[in-house]
């Protein structure tokens, strides 16, 4: 190697021995520097989230946080509303207790006869039970009230005689009843009843019935049992051509007028009364059973010529007559000639 390039490679090499340390130096602590600024960055994290202060809240987000508070309260309410309008939970009910329609007990004793499925035990008769009853029979029983038996729609008998009814409301609109017998009680008024025109049986005897304009109306009435009450005028049943049968015993009548309109009537019983005159008696010509005892008839003329004309004629009733006309003021002689006159039309008398 030449001098000049033996002089120039050390002064190279010296140079190199030189400056690669310090750039080692140089490469080294950068880095370090890079790995420490994390720790660094770390290190000092802590102590600015110590040293930070709450920033203010900014509007926006005061706005959204009243909107969400709105919205909560809003929730609740309609929670709470839903929950006042939830319908309560159904307590069990308690069956209901029965209560009887009839006051009377007598009566619903009477009542139960018919009601086939309490018969046999002693459960309250209700209005229920009663709806389709067609009859109630009690008689003798102290029956006092007929409350319970409006509740009888269809009912079409009664027979509740010999007991202490006065009032006849309760069976003002039975509009169905045929057949009543109230005989026997302490009835006054008839005027409930003046609507139930079906009526073909009423027997009211032994009562304290004084008027019977309540009857009017009955136009089908067949059979009419009035004996023993008072009395004194028959006036108001002159209208119901359709009877046959009428007993009017045990009164103060005085004058049978009324009855010569009903030419259907076949038995007629003025036992105990005050008549005086059987004229009207001549248009009945279907008339086969006459009792007429205890009264102030004196002449049976009027008897004798209604059989002479019937005998004579169509012979409708005469042969078929049964008369009873003792304990009237009648003249014994007379008597004799009448009933040997009338017997022998046919008609069988009785005195007695």
């Amino acid at each position: 190697m030449p001098p000049f390039d033996r002089q120039f490679f050390c002064l190279v090499f010296v140079f190199a021995l030189v400056t690669t340390p310090a750039l080692r130096a140089d490469d080294k602590p950068a880095d370090e520097s890079a790995k420490q600024k994390p720790a660094a960055a770390e290190t000092a994290t802590p102590k600015a989230k110590k040293d930070a202060t709450p920033a203010e809240k900014k509007p926006a987000d005061k706005a959204a946080e009243k909107k969400a508070a709105d919205k909560k309260a809003a929730a609740k309410k309609a929670a709470d509303k839903k929950e006042m309008k939830k319908p309560a939970e159904k307590k069990k009910e308690e069956p209901k207790k029965m209560v009887s329609a009839f006051p009377d007990k007598a009566l619903e004793e009477a009542v139960r006869h018919e009601v086939f499925e309490k018969r046999y035990n002693k459960q309250p008769i209700t209005a229920e039970d009663v709806a389709n009853i067609s009859r109630v029979v009690g008689t003798g029983k102290k029956i006092k009230s007929l409350e319970g038996l409006q509740h009888c729609r269809v009912l079409m008998l009664i027979d509740l005689a010999d007991n202490e009814i006065t009032d006849l409301k309760p069976i003002a609109d039975l509009k169905r009843l045929q057949s009543v017998t109230l005989a026997g009680n302490k009835i006054k008024d008839l005027k409930p009843i003046e609507n139930l025109t079906a009526m073909q049986l009423l027997d009211l005897s032994q009562n304290e019935i004084a008027d019977l304009s309540a009857l009017k109306k009955m136009s089908n009435l067949r059979t009419l049992y009035v004996a023993d009450n008072q009395l004194k005028d028959l006036s108001p049943i002159a209208g119901l051509t359709k009877l046959w049968t009428l007993d009017a015993s045990g009164n103060q009548l005085k004058d049978l007028s009324p009855v010569s309109k009903l030419g259907w009537l076949t038995t007629l019983k003025i036992v105990g009364n005050q008549i005086e005159s059987l004229a009207p008696l001549s248009q009945l010509d279907d008339l086969d059973m006459l009792i007429m005892s205890k009264n102030q008839v004196s002449d049976l003329k009027p008897l004798v010529e209604m059989c002479r004309k019937d005998a004579e004629g169509e012979r409708r009733f005469a042969p078929y007559l049964d008369v009873y006309l003792g304990g009237n003021p009648i003249d014994e002689k007379d008597k004799a000639a009448a009933t040997k006159e009338l017997r022998s039309f046919g008609v069988d008398v009785h005195d007695k």
